[in-house]
């Protein structure tokens, strides 16, 4: 047996020697766990070599180069208004083969017009006429005849109104547009429209859709450079709840506001003095039914969709009721000019026109009644009082 001091000494030995190996794998386990070093033999040089210095990490610095992203596609010639077909080239579609030929405009255009027809009539104030020649060939896969003339095409610049044929009627200089062509056959002719006097940005829209919905409206430069773009101020325009319910229409005097468009009452003429205008406008125009008479409004509307494409708004968009309880449609006459009925417009475009409706003699309370044309929703249904 060991005496009490040497077994306390050798306690206290063993306490210090592990206290000195928990220190070392302590130290060990802190700085060299993430070093590699390659094993040696204690034979090289009598002694193993140093462990290796832990590698520096590698630290990317930044510069001022841009990250490279894909271009975005443009969009194909011809499909929009900032991007039209060049006028000196032929546009094809899936039944058309169409190119400009010539134009003319302002009283170059009125003076062939006037010397073609005794009875074409000179241009609004503030309105010029445009003739455009056309190079038409059929190109259509079914070789049946098909028509072509001006309605098949129309005018727009940056007042954003796509000009048709139903806002002129003239017979345009010889040879006119206007033919059946068979898979093959050619044609070439002059469309006549009216435009905005020095407007600016002229294209032509060449309107495949009555063929197939599938096929998009296409635009051809007639003015160098031309080129419209939608303005992104439309789409903060979120449409308003004044005027939805016949129990409380809108005030004559404010603006309504729809998905599409926004509809203001410029004037309002009734009974006798509406008459006299509606017989102006057309001699063929028959009088109000027995009882009942007109009422001619001049409604603003302004286009405020965000795609690309005209909007058309109706007379039959609109008719009237009032203090006896019924629904008085549309009345089909040849109104007052400027008409409202048939314009097109593109998103921004703003048009002022006349629209006739017919109401019982002396009734009261009469509302104007907006919904846009192909909307059956009811959602875009507007009323309007036309009282004072």
């Amino acid at each position: 047996m060991y005496p009490k001091k040497s077994l306390s000494n050798q306690i206290f030995i063993f306490i210090a020697i592990a206290v000195v190996i928990s220190a070392s794998l302590a130290c060990s386990t802190g700085s060299i766990v993430h070093t590699e070093t390659e094993p040696t033999s204690q034979g090289e040089q009598g002694q193993n070599e140093p462990p290796k210095p832990p590698q520096e990490p590698t630290i990317q610095v930044p510069t001022n180069r841009p990250i490279p992203t894909s271009a975005p596609t443009p969009a194909p010639i011809g499909l929009s208004r900032n991007n039209p077909h060049p006028r000196s080239e032929v546009l094809s579609t899936s039944n058309w083969e169409v190119q400009v030929v010539e134009t003319k405009r302002g009283e170059q255009a009125w003076q062939e017009i006037h010397a073609e027809n005794m009875f074409n009539v000179a241009p609004p104030d503030g309105m010029e006429y445009i003739l455009v020649k056309l190079h038409v060939k059929s190109i259509s896969a079914d070789n049946d005849e098909h028509s072509i003339g001006g309605c098949d095409f129309g005018v727009t610049g940056d007042r954003l109104i796509n000009y048709n044929c139903g806002m002129v009627v003239i017979v345009e200089p010889e040879p006119r547009l206007d033919a059946k062509l068979y898979t093959g056959g050619e044609v070439e002719g002059w469309a006549g429209y009216l435009v905005t006097q020095g407007e600016k940005n002229l294209m032509l829209v060449v309107n495949e859709t009555q063929y197939s919905d599938e096929d998009p409206v296409r635009y051809i430069a007639l003015d160098e450079g031309a080129s419209i773009s939608i303005s992104p101020d439309l789409a903060s325009i979120m449409p308003t709840d004044l005027g939805m319910t016949r129990d409380a229409p809108a005030p004559r005097t404010e603006k309504v506001t729809t998905e599409d468009w926004e509809l203001a009452v410029i004037e309002e003429v009734r009974g006798d003095e509406a008459w006299a205008m509606v017989l102006e406008a057309s001699q063929y125009n028959d009088p109000p039914a027995e009882g009942m008479e007109y009422i001619a409004v001049k409604i603003h509307v302004r286009s405020i969709g965000t795609e690309e494409k005209a909007e058309r708004i109706e007379g039959f968009s609109f008719s009237a009721t009032g203090s006896k309880n019924i629904l008085y449609d549309y009345k089909y006459v040849s109104e007052p000019y400027p008409s409202l009925s048939g314009i097109s417009l593109y998103p921004g475009g703003e048009f002022e026109g006349w629209i006739v409706l017919q109401v019982a003699k002396g009734e009261t309370g009469i509302i104007l009644v907006f919904q846009s044309w192909l909307d059956f929703s009811g959602e875009n249904r507007r009323y309007i009082s036309l009282e004072p």
